[in-house]
């Protein structure tokens, strides 16, 4: 198995762990007031575009081709 492989099934289990973490906070949050929804979910959303920018930064860097 080469290098982007490992990449790519390092992106999936990422994948599935957001999708779990997520589940979960939406979970925690049902019965959240709007308000704290209305904080939580948009900073939520930027970790999770920034695990995966720092992922593919970093995949890309290490994989040439």
């Amino acid at each position: 198995m080469d290098l982007e492989e490992q990449y790519a099934i390092a992106l999936g289990i990422l994948s599935v762990v957001l999708l779990g973490a997520g589940a979960l906070l939406g979970a925690y949050l049902r019965k959240a007031p709007p308000r704290i929804v209305r904080q939580v979910f948009p900073a939520a959303a930027l970790l999770t575009l920034g695990a995966f920018a720092v992922f593919v930064f970093i995949a890309r860097a290490h994989v040439k081709g």
